[in-house]
């Protein structure tokens, strides 16, 4: 009798198992109260509240910058990278199912219609990108706008390229 190759090795395989194997479909991060620190249990478990310091010397105010990103327009954004699915959980759930076909489709969509969002948004018009979605035609779902004259002073994305060359 004659055994099949693929089916031996067919076999193998699943009699092996895989038990460190991750499930996708199930999100397994560690709660919040395992990724603390031993400090940080120890402070909060005792109630502690933290020691002010006064130091000898006056305060000095210190603001970050606006954390906004100047760039040239993003022809192929897609809302479910810059919004997620907004569930908040690490794992698989239907709306990537949902976003697999549309991705594809949008991608495609967008490759169509490039001559189109060439004319509306020209390629040197400087874009600004602060984290936070802005209100579009079709709802919150991207985040880049039209730099104002107020927002980059006139300042263009590659400038920063060219001042640090």
């Amino acid at each position: 009798m004659r055994r099949n190759p693929s089916v031996l090795l067919l076999l193998s395989l699943v009699s092996t198992g895989c038990s460190g194997a991750i499930n996708p479909f199930v999100d397994d991060a560690p709660p919040y109260a395992e990724m603390m620190t031993h400090s940080e249990r120890v402070l909060h478990e005792a109630n502690a509240t933290a020691v002010v310091r006064q130091r000898g010397w006056s305060e000095t105010h210190f603001s970050a910058d606006a954390g906004e990103v100047i760039h040239w327009p993003l022809w192929h954004e897609d809302p479910f990278e810059d919004k997620g699915d907004g569930d908040d959980t690490f794992a698989w759930t239907y709306a990537d199912f949902i976003a697999l076909p549309y991705c594809a489709a949008r991608a495609g969509l967008n490759g169509l219609g490039l001559p189109v969002s060439m004319v509306v948004t020209p390629a040197c018009t400087p874009m600004v990108s602060d984290g936070l979605l802005s209100r579009q035609a079709l709802g919150y779902d991207h985040d880049a706008a039209r730099v104002s004259d107020e927002d980059g002073e006139g300042q263009h994305p590659s400038a920063d390229a060219e001042t640090s060359n």
